[in-house]
Order: structure tokens, then sequence, then C-alpha cells
């Protein structure tokens, strides 16, 4: 197999050809924003709140539910939680979701599913 050829590069310019940090500037060259400090007593920084998360599942592994009335009733095979932002509000709350013995990764909420 033959492997491409490495690059190299060559600076054209040394460290000495750069200005110093401690230069000084005409009032023409600063730049306002770059000057200001930050404190963060001026600004408070906002704060997601996560809220409880759900406590009990509807279902449990291995019961048979169906996603749709017509489908049929599968078993539940895992079960978790998923962070969602309320549209509301924005706070983020947990929702159960279930993913069934169906061969796909699908995951559904407990609202999707009824009890077959």
């Amino acid at each position: 197999m033959a492997t491409t050829k490495k690059a190299h590069y060559v600076a054209d310019a040394t460290f000495a050809d750069y200005e110093p940090a401690d230069a000084e500037h005409t009032l023409e060259d600063r730049h306002q924003e770059y000057e200001e400090i930050f404190s963060q007593d001026e600004e408070a920084i906002p704060v997601v709140r996560v809220l409880e998360p759900a406590s009990t599942f509807a279902y449990d592994l291995g019961h048979r539910v169906q996603p749709e009335p017509n489908a049929p009733a599968r078993s539940v095979i895992w079960r978790g939680q998923l962070k969602e932002r309320l549209p509301e509000t924005g706070l983020v709350h947990r929702v159960n979701v279930y993913r069934l013995d169906d061969g796909f990764w699908d995951c559904y909420r407990e609202d999707e599913l009824q009890a077959a």
C-alpha cells in the first residue's frame, strides 16, 4: 500500500517579527470590547432546573404492550428515561421511555403505549 508524502511547512516569519504583548497601541487600534473585564456579579448565570425523575414506570420488563391499537403485542425489553425540555417553561424534565422486542431500536413514551 502506497503512503502519501508528509507535508512539511516552513514559517516565513519568526517570533521576533511579531509585536510584543506589552507594546503601546494608539487609541484607534484598541477595541473597547476586549478591554472589558467580566464580573460574575454583573450578570447572573442562567440556571436550568431539572425536575424530579419519574418515580415509577407504568410497564415492567416483559410486560406486553401495543404501540398502536392494531399492532401486534410486544414485550418490553428495556426501559429508561429521556430528558426533554418543556416548551412552555423551558425547564428540563424526565420522561419514561420503553424499547420493545420488535427488532428495532425505537423507544416509545408511556402515552404512546397501551397494555395488551
